[in-house]
């Protein structure tokens, strides 16, 4: 009984990262929120999210390019001039979407 309590508890666990997400795909989203280039969905697989990637330029807002990753660390990168944000989502399809 023990060994199947933490057989299914080990899986509730994995659920999370196991269930396909559809993302939105977009390689340049600009500030209005309009896809500049071909916008479509991408599937993740095991172990991918989400992701969204933001860009800003002297403070202000400019593109973001979104989609489906394996690799993804939620994070910001910046210097004098630009700052780039990094979020990364797996709990709901299209958590990437600005």
């Amino acid at each position: 009984m023990g060994k199947h309590l933490l057989l299914l508890l080990g899986l509730a666990l994995l659920s999370g990262f196991v269930h396909a997400l559809t993302c939105v795909q977009c390689d340049r989203t600009n500030a209005d929120g309009v896809c500049q280039s071909r916008e479509s969905t991408c599937q993740t697989s095991v172990f991918q999210q989400c992701f969204l990637r933001k860009i800003y330029k002297d403070g202000k807002f400019q593109y973001a390019r979104q989609g489906c990753s394996s690799l993804c660390f939620p994070s910001m990168l910046f210097n004098q001039i630009s700052r780039v944000q990094f979020m990364c989502c797996n709990k709901e399809s299209f958590c990437n979407r600005l």
